[in-house]
């Protein structure tokens, strides 16, 4: 076993480096934290002006596994006529009939 016998010298500039690396994660961590929630402000807005236009939301209560949710983008893809929207478990659609079919599909999991 090593003993390290370190000058305070070393000390003192091996703890300032270690609270600017600190100040630098906690400064990337709050810019992402600050990016993933305007992102979801701008989504709501987005989706709350296609709900006011008339598109249909469905909000799953869950996935099963992967798969499902792998199923599911297969399904939107081959069976939806109109343009829709997902983000996770959220979905909107443009067309009330597609919204339909999808809540018949998948709303009972």
């Amino acid at each position: 076993m090593s003993v390290y016998n370190y000058s305070p010298e070393v000390m003192a500039n091996m703890a300032e480096w270690i609270e600017k690396q600190n100040v630098i994660l906690e400064a990337e961590i709050i810019e992402a934290q600050a990016k993933e929630f305007q992102a979801s402000v701008d989504r709501e807005v987005r989706w709350s002006m296609l709900e006011n236009l008339g598109w249909t939301r469905v909000i799953l209560s869950r996935f099963v596994d992967n798969n499902h949710a792998v199923d599911i983008t297969y399904w939107l893809k081959d069976n939806c006529r109109h343009a829709y929207e997902r983000h996770g478990r959220d979905f909107m659609f443009e067309s009330a009939k597609d919204a339909n079919w999808f809540k018949l599909r998948w709303g009972t999991v």
